[in-house]
């Protein structure tokens, strides 16, 4: 079935394609101050060639961010051509760095630093690559603005429901990268944050992936949504067996080969409620 085909038949039943919620409580408070530990980096930067490449990280203050420390301070292995950073500051005096192996150099910006600013967006045209940590409210912004430009980020999966990043992953220019992260370390004073994360990427990822584990269809076990004619699965380790719609975690697409789909993906539906509660968004997909 073609996506636009499917996507009329949910319309005329009702669903809500593409308008998802906004699912983790960061995004909702802009609570956004959440910062990778450089094992987590570590694990999964070393799978990238940053050989001879400017790399710019665009939410980085050098004074404390682990993705700059961890460029600096393997600036002669990774074979960097060179290393730029910038950060917001709100109230403060944000500034721009450049470092090429031997003296970092500061520059003061203009504006605050926002990395979707025209300064910022300027700074990028320096590099070959962005790697950061975003902050998770601006993610989808942040990916629109830099989707041209050869990215590691780190998110939320359920971010891959969004249109911004659907749309490039439909289109073979967004894929999840090699790990996940669980844990992220706070400001001062405050506890360690347990966020589930994945890396997004649209540089080569070549990992292996497992057929997906299908389950015979069971209607008591794998119920429909209130709302909807769509199969509810909880889980994405087991997958009925069916012709029917099914509603799955956005997460399934970690663990798909991207370019050899098992299954049709029809859209995304915001709104669905199992047992009279609302459950996170469900990528709306049919096996093939």
């Amino acid at each position: 079935m073609k996506l636009y085909e499917a996507t009329k038949i949910l319309h005329s039943r009702g669903f809500i394609l593409e308008k998802a919620h906004v699912l983790n409580q960061a995004a909702k408070s802009k609570d956004d101050e959440f910062y990778t530990y450089l094992k987590d980096i570590e694990k999964e930067l070393k799978h990238y060639n940053f050989g001879g490449k400017i790399v710019y990280c665009c939410c980085d203050n050098p004074e404390w961010s682990n993705f700059y420390k961890y460029f600096r301070d393997n600036f002669d292995s990774l074979g960097l051509k060179g290393l730029i950073s910038s950060h917001y500051e709100e109230n403060g005096k944000p500034y721009w760095t450049e470092y090429y192996g031997e003296e970092r150099i500061d520059h003061p910006l203009k504006g605050n630093g926002d990395c979707t600013s025209p300064e910022c967006i300027a700074l990028s045209k320096k590099a070959d690559v962005i790697v950061t940590n975003p902050p998770f409210s601006l993610f989808n912004k942040i990916v629109e603005t830099y989707q041209n430009k050869p990215f590691v980020m780190l998110c939320t999966p359920i971010k891959m429901s969004k249109p911004t990043c659907l749309n490039l992953y439909l289109a073979g220019k967004l894929r999840y990268g090699y790990n996940t992260v669980g844990n992220f370390y706070r400001p001062e004073g405050a506890k360690d944050k347990h966020v589930y994360c994945a890396w997004y990427t649209n540089l080569p990822v070549n990992k292996s992936f497992r057929p997906l584990n299908l389950v015979e269809y069971d209607e008591e076990k794998f119920p429909k949504f209130d709302n909807a004619d769509v199969v509810a699965v909880k889980t994405q380790k087991e997958i009925p067996d069916t012709d029917e719609i099914l509603g799955v975690p956005v997460s399934i697409l970690q663990n798909v080969d991207p370019d050899n789909l098992p299954f049709d993906i029809l859209g995304v539906d915001g709104k669905l409620k199992l047992n009279g509660e609302s459950v996170f968004d469900r990528l709306l997909i049919k096996l093939r």
